[in-house]
């Protein structure tokens, strides 16, 4: 595990936007099924209005990201080794906060029983 969070190489890289497009799709997906129980509100600014509607969640948090990491990834296919551990480094803190956010939501799933009971 740590070869892998060290290693900076094409191949790691993009086994590390892999993992980064699935947290975003999995932050959409507790995102919206928290929001359906109606003990939770979106907190992220950017996504208060998104995610009243599921089309416009889809396209910003599945369509747009798979496109925009799929346009970073061709870019940094021709980038140097100084360059490729630069990118590695600002993945392992997206990684970090994104599975952070996913924790959080997993601790809410986890207490959703606990607001049932008060009801």
């Amino acid at each position: 595990m740590i070869a892998f969070i060290k290693t900076h190489n094409l191949i790691n890289i993009r086994k590390k936007f892999i993992i980064l497009y699935l947290l975003n799709v999995s932050d959409l997906i507790f995102t919206l099924a928290l929001l359906q129980t109606g003990f939770f509100r979106e907190m992220n600014i950017f996504m208060v209005n998104a995610v009243q509607s599921p089309l416009v969640s889809v396209l910003l948090k599945i369509i747009f990201p798979a496109g925009l990491l799929y346009y970073l990834y061709k870019k940094i296919s021709l980038s140097n080794s100084d360059q490729l551990r630069a990118v590695n480094i600002g993945l392992l803190i997206s990684l970090t906060l994104y599975s952070l956010v996913n924790l959080t939501h997993l601790v809410w799933v986890a207490l959703l029983p606990v607001f049932y009971q008060r009801l």
